[in-house]
């Protein structure tokens, strides 16, 4: 095959590639910079992610993530340090408490970990790094 056509068939084939199942739902999720825009997304429950400083632990990025929804729950994690995290399956309410919290931080205030933790940590899980799951208790 001449060179040239060769290149075509690569170009025409590689949508065929990107559409792949397995790696469509990553493509999906919108990078969403602002945690204001990501408690709206949070709302909604539209796959995205968001990343931010972790806000004790020095050079730690946490990596938030909502998958969509699912058996009538938010799919929502975000990475711990420690290689772990906190994976949760929200209801309306639990979205609607955690977007509070990202909207706080897009106004520079910041929920001290001294008060009762809110009552959407009842909906969560936190994954050790080998596998566990512990519930979180919640308020």
């Amino acid at each position: 095959m001449k060179p040239a056509l060769m290149m075509l068939a690569v170009f025409l084939a590689a949508p065929a590639l990107a559409a792949d199942p397995a790696t469509a739902g990553a493509a999906a999720a919108a990078e969403i910079a602002d945690p204001a825009q990501f408690a709206g997304a949070l709302e909604g429950c539209t796959a995205s992610t968001h990343a931010a400083p972790h806000p004790f632990v020095k050079g730690f990025t946490i990596e938030h993530r909502i998958t969509g929804e699912a058996d009538g729950a938010c799919g929502y994690s975000q990475t711990m340090p420690g290689d772990m995290r906190m994976e949760c399956r929200l209801s309306d309410a639990g979205r609607s408490g955690l977007a509070g919290e990202f909207r706080e931080q897009a106004q520079g205030r910041m929920s001290g970990s001294t008060r009762e933790q809110p009552a959407w940590t009842r909906e969560c899980e936190i994954v050790g790094r080998d596998g566990k799951r512990t519930p979180m208790s919640g308020g």
